[in-house]
């Protein structure tokens, strides 16, 4: 249990003893009053900002004779209650005089968002929001909130009575029904083991800078600890200790060891990550740098944001994209964070692009370095739009290193504030950080380091195990280091597994690798699991996991660890199918219940009503399918705007009287919002006003139930901390939650929070995600060459030489090298994680070839041993995969809708079938495309142009209907658009146009509808259809559909007529020529999308590139119960 939640409980607590002495808790400024005169203070109102407050809004003035708490005498009477609370939290707890700073509706945990992923481990600034949770607990207790909640009253109702704002009690009551109730642990913490010598050593180090190299499971993190505590006992002054580390998490915890021992110690040392000392440097000091004093951190999304329109103002070749240019922007953007991981700026950039030009004596080398020069280019333009008054996260620590190293003032002042820095993870420093810490300690005295060179796996963070090779040599030269070689936290076997990993990887020395096992062994080698039935993984995990909890480990005790996200949630997906409860929030914005608060807010702002198919799933609001298809129908003849077409006549006559229950509860959830409603206001009201969700989550007993409500929670703490932007703001969340998921921008969001790490559930995480954690049993499935090692995948932007630091090779040489032994260290971190048992997977198959074991296995030498077994388990369908009951008196179908079909039947359904409608979401380039495609239906129809200016002003009309007017490329695709249309009439010259027929093609019942995009009589008198696509030419095409149906209809009723398609970016006519036995294959495939369609088969075909613009994002996988009629 964290102090945070201890200060929660002790306050919860004094509120139960209050009530009990006959105290109002509805009384709430009386009730704090109460409590402090109880305790001999009295309170007294002064003026804000009166000098007495120190600056802050309250403060406790602890004078023996008169001890008072001093608070600002303005706002409600629930606000003074608070600020008296939040100080006599400071007498609890136990502090001393200090100002107070104060947020009322306070997350007990960081929003992944902006400056909020950047913790501030400072003991003060977390003693402040340990007292706002003390004041928000002692006048609101969490099961008390509960409670009240669960019996009947709404959030705005509990907010009312107390005179409280609503944020504070919204965000009281999803900690108190969302998250599990935090309970003290079962079974005792156990105590570290007294130092040994080589740890005292250590502790006792003096002087020179200091390397302590710690295994994994040696003590690093506790050597650390007592070291900090020997520098207080020798009267060093704690206000002159700085300790870094490399995650929010590590800091943490060490802040919280460390104030274990000395609380006041810890509160005046400086304690926290790299970028978090940074950012606290850059709002102190920034200005130097030409820096706002109100910047703002901005994520990888608005990011992109900022430099798509500036993209084709840089006249780009290289890395020119006018078809969809966020790729290359993402990968420009990589390209400019890791230079500042190296602290190289855009003008030095464009330094090493010149230098690389001036050494090219090729063509290869010479387009490499304009390639380079346009990044320069792009990095500057970035740094310029970006202003002083917006930083990323590569700017945390390359900034303040500058400033260190620039501004003698700056660093006289932190050199002098700082007589001893410590660091922990030192493996994971990267060059911008080694450059801070010499600015820091010049020469390197009373610098105290400690890493582990074979768990270096932050490479694309900049991080180098030759950082670690560095320190005693070039950066800090005459440093000692020494060695840990004890582990305590692994039996013998699984210590033999990661060692004899140890000698064959390329990090470290390998004459160095032994530990010593003070646990001793366990007679339970280290066992890998094969099995010859493919896709049987999950399966033989979830009969391991029984085996383990019948040895006595329960869930929680155990932990499946992947080298990737990608494969974590299929296998969540499995073993919770197979009846084994999991923690693992996976991709939190394509969660189930995420997708049905996304729901709930594209009701405000979509016409189609597509979230209908969505909240017909709900409890609250149950549609069957034949509602939830007349609904949609009947929205398809509304003009008025969302949300107020929900209560049409038209709608409510399409549907039954059920449905029509269920359409006016969505009218009422959705009063008084819009399109530019809050999202977080929406959804709150939704949770916690006007449904009944958040009762039922906390009501439920099962895992799963516990798991969705998490999930609801971290999404809620998310979507309150959205930055601000143009543009009605739910139409732009929705907008953002489709861009961070096509950047991967939202792996924050995956990190569980503290309150649930008591759930008695196998945690499903990442080997980055367990770095620093142990499990007594650990299972690592993935052990085929294909996943780990992984291939290399080179970056799309290779470093200019001379740009990272004590790179020998050239870039690439230097990356492959960085990813082989990267891939190493994954292993032997996730090798390590073990206590008590290993158990590794892999699969001897696929379905149609054998599979090849990892070559680490054969690295670890014999400490493995090796089974192959059959599961005793097999996995049920996925729902996705059961039939839909859709019923219709013989089917039609155009070819391009099957075409989509064989792409993602699931897409179709919701296209085709319950016609939901909608486009992916577009690029400007597309939309360009669409216009061209709109005036070549118009000149098929009949249209010409008299003159090019008249084609010009029909294209410039036509892209301005499609919003591209205003866009940077404009004049490019007006060119684009022009060349392809003038190409298309020259095409049928000598042509004679002839009326559009629909050919069609019989299937049984079915029927499937061809219609070329234009027929004509050529110049020999023959008849030609012609699919006209705006597109290049490409191989898959040969396997289209659409051009297959058109030959196979034009060969049953047009049997002497040609088919071609036009190309129009690549200004070709080609004649579709199939041999029969391919034709044959086609006719197949058509009739196996017809059956399908006929059975309900519309499983979904995932894509991490498509999905996320995909329009029927958000309402994948739901499908309400019942059966959809068509009518033909």
């Amino acid at each position: 249990m964290d102090a945070l939640e201890v200060a929660r409980q002790i306050a919860a607590r004094l509120h139960a003893e209050a009530v009990g002495r006959g105290l109002d808790p509805w009384a709430p400024f009386e009730f704090a009053k109460a409590e402090a005169e109880r305790r001999g203070i009295d309170t007294e109102p002064t003026a804000p900002g009166a000098a007495m407050l120190d600056g802050g809004r309250a403060i406790f003035l602890p004078d023996e004779a008169d001890r008072m708490i001093l608070y600002e005498d303005i706002g409600t009477g629930f606000q003074r209650a608070f600020l008296i609370c939040h100080e006599l939290g400071h007498v609890e707890l136990g502090d001393d005089r200090t100002p107070c700073e104060i947020d009322l509706a306070r997350s007990s945990e960081a929003a992944p968002v902006g400056s909020e992923r950047v913790i501030d481990h400072n003991r003060r600034k977390r003693r402040e929001v340990q007292m706002d949770l003390f004041a928000r607990e002692f006048l609101l207790p969490r099961d008390v909130a509960r409670a009240l909640h669960i019996d009947g009253m709404s959030g705005a109702a509990i907010a009312e009575k107390l005179g409280a704002p609503y944020d504070l009690v919204a965000q009281q009551l999803f900690d108190a029904l969302l998250l599990p109730p935090v309970v003290a642990e079962d079974r005792p913490e156990r105590p570290p083991p007294p130092l040994n010598d080589a740890q005292r050593d250590a502790v006792r180090h003096g002087g020179a800078a200091y390397l302590l190299k710690a295994g994994p499971g040696t003590g690093k993190t506790q050597t650390l600890t007592a070291r900090v505590a020997r520098l207080v006992e020798d009267n060093v002054d704690p206000r002159s200790i700085l300790v870094l580390t490399y995650s929010n998490k590590a800091a943490g915890e060490m802040s919280d060891r460390i104030a274990a021992r000395n609380p006041q110690a810890a509160a005046a040392m400086w304690i926290g990550t790299f970028h978090a000392f940074g950012l606290d440097l850059l709002r102190r000091f920034g200005d130097r740098l030409g820096i706002s004093p109100g910047f703002r951190m901005i994520d990888r999304a608005e990011q992109v944001e900022l430099l798509e329109d500036e993209f084709p103002r840089l006249g780009l070749v290289h890395y020119r994209d006018i078809y969809d240019p966020t790729s290359k922007i993402a990968d420009l953007l990589d390209a400019i964070s890791r230079a500042k991981d190296e602290v190289v700026g855009p003008e030095r950039y464009a330094q090493l692009a010149a230098e690389m030009a001036a050494a090219a004596t090729d063509d290869e080398s010479r387009l490499a370095a304009q390639a380079a020069d346009e990044v320069a280019r792009v990095y500057a333009r970035y740094e310029v739009v970006k202003g002083p008054g917006r930083i990323d996260f590569g700017d945390l620590v390359m900034l303040p290193t500058m400033l260190l190293e620039t501004d003698e003032t700056s660093r006289d002042h932190f050199a002098a504030t700082y007589a001893h820095v410590l660091v922990d993870e030192y493996q994971d420093v990267n060059r911008a950080s080694v450059r801070l810490l010499k600015q820091l300690r010049p020469q390197g005295m009373n610098l105290w380091a400690v890493g582990d060179i074979r768990q270096s796996i932050y490479r694309f963070r900049g991080a180098s195990s030759h950082n670690m090779d560095l320190f005693e040599t070039e950066d800090f030269p005459g440093a000692k280091s020494a060695r840990l070689k004890v582990n305590y936290r692994s039996m013998r076997e699984i210590i033999d597994t990661f060692t004899g990993f140890a000698k064959t990887m390329d990090a470290g020395d390998k004459a160095d690798t032994n530990l010593s096992a003070d646990r001793g062994p366990s007679l339970s080698r280290t066992q890998l699991r094969t099995t010859d039935i493919p896709g049987a993984t999950s399966a033989m995990i979830a009969d391991a996991v029984a085996e383990q909890l019948k040895a006595g480990h329960p869930y929680r005790d155990q932990a499946v660890l992947c080298s990737g996200n990608d494969r974590l949630a299929d296998i969540g997906r499995d073993l919770e199918a197979l009846g084994v409860p999991v923690l693992y929030l996976g991709s939190l914005l394509e969660r189930p219940e995420i997708k049905d608060l996304l729901s709930i807010l594209s009701l405000l702002t979509d016409p189609r009503g597509m979230g209908l198919a969505r909240t017909a799933c709900l409890a609250e609001y149950p549609m069957d399918l034949a509602d939830l298809g007349g609904a949609l129908d009947a929205l398809r003849g509304e003009d008025t705007m969302p949300p107020r077409w929900l209560s049409g006549a038209a709608i409510f006559g399409a549907v039954s009287p059920g449905g029509q229950a269920s359409l006016a509860s969505i009218v009422g959830v959705l009063a008084g919002f819009d399109a530019n409603s809050a999202p977080w206001s929406v959804l709150a009201a939704f949770l916690l006003d006007r449904t009944d969700v958040a009762r039922r989550f906390a009501c439920s007993t099962k895992v799963a139930d516990r798991s969705a409500a998490i999930a609801v929670w971290q999404f809620m703490n998310f979507l309150r901390a959205q930055p601000t932007g143009k543009g009605l703001r739910v139409p732009r969340f929705l907008a953002r939650v489709r861009r961070l998921l096509r950047l991967s921008d939202e792996r924050d969001l995956r990190q569980l929070p503290a309150a649930a790490q008591g759930i008695d559930a196998v945690r499903l995480m990442t080997i980055h995600g367990a770095k620093g954690l142990e499990f007594p049993v650990v299972h690592l499935p993935g052990m085929n060459i294909s996943t780990l090692p992984r291939s290399c995948r080179l970056p799309a932007c290779p470093a200019p030489p001379g740009m990272i630091a004590g790179a020998t090779g050239t870039a690439e040489d230097e990356f492959r090298a960085g990813h082989d032994e990267e891939q190493q260290c994954i292993f032997y971190v996730g090798l390590s994680r073990a206590r008590d048992r290993l158990i590794l997977y892999a699969e001897n198959r696929t379905k149609t070839a054998k599979r090849s074991l990892s070559p680490f296995i054969d690295h670890c030498g014999s400490s493995i041993e090796r089974v192959t077994l059959v599961p005793s388990q097999t996995l049920p369908p996925s729902p996705d995969t059961l039939p839909i009951k859709v019923e219709a008196e013989g089917r039609r179908y155009h070819a391009s809708q099957l075409a989509l079909y064989r792409k993602c039947p699931r897409r179709f359904f919701y296209t085709h079938v319950l016609r939901i409608g909608g486009r992916r979401e577009m690029s400007p380039f597309m939309l360009m495309h669409e216009a061209v495609r709109v005036i070549v239906d118009e000149v098929t129809q009949g249209r010409s142009f008299a003159t090019d200016a008249d084609l010009a002003r029909r294209i410039a009309d036509e892209c301005a209907v499609q919003g591209i007017a205003d866009d940077g490329y404009v004049e490019d695709y007006r060119g684009f658009a022009t060349a392809m249309v003038r190409f298309f009439i020259g095409c049928r010259d000598r042509h004679q146009p002839q009326a559009k027929t629909a050919l069609r093609l019989k299937f049984g019942a079915d029927e499937v509808l061809v219609t070329p995009d234009e027929m004509l009589i050529a110049p020999d008198g023959g008849l030609v259809l012609r699919r006209c696509r705006s597109g290049h030419h490409r191989k898959s095409d040969d396997d289209d559909i659409a051009a297959a149906a058109l030959l196979l209809a034009a060969a049953e009723t047009l049997p002497s007529a040609t088919v071609e398609i036009v190309y129009l970016a690549d200004e070709l006519v080609k004649p579709v020529e199939i041999t029969p036995k391919k034709l044959d294959t086609r006719r197949g495939w058509i009739g196996e999308c017809l059956q399908g369609a006929s059975d309900g088969l519309f499983r979904k075909e995932e894509s991490s590139f498509t999905c996320p613009g995909c329009p029927a994002l958000i309402i994948c996988d739901a499908v309400p119960p019942g059966t959809l009629k068509i009518i033909p």
